[in-house]
C-alpha cells in the first residue's frame, strides 16, 4: 500500500463509535506544563471477541503533521488504510 492510498480522517467525538476494523489514531494535546503530547494508537477488531489496542508511543517535542506523517508511513507499510486525527494544540 502507498502513504497516498492512506485515508485521513478527523478523529471522532468522545463516545462516539468507531466502525471500520483497523486503523490508527493519532492525537495531540498539551501536557501540564503546556507542551505538545502526541500519541499513536493502533486499534483493530480482534476476530469478534472486541477491539484490540496497541500503544505505538507517546512522541514529546514533535508537531502533529509531523507525527501524523509517520503514522501514515506506518498505515501504508502495514497495510492499516485509515488514519483518525486529533489536534488540540491548534
Amino acid at each position: 500500500m502507498k502513504a497516498t492510498d492512506v485515508r485521513i480522517l478527523p478523529a471522532l467525538d468522545p463516545g462516539d463509535t468507531y466502525l471500520e476494523p483497523n486503523f490508527l489514531v493519532v492525537e495531540t494535546t498539551l501536557d501540564e506544563q503546556g507542551e505538545a503530547m502526541t500519541s499513536i494508537a493502533h486499534v483493530n477488531a480482534d476476530d469478534g471477541q472486541g477491539w484490540g489496542l496497541k500503544s505505538l508511543g507517546q512522541i514529546a517535542a514533535t508537531t502533529h503533521s509531523m507525527a501524523r506523517e509517520w503514522a501514515v508511513a506506518y498505515a501504508a507499510n502495514q497495510e492499516i488504510p485509515l488514519v483518525y486525527e486529533r489536534d488540540e494544540t491548534a
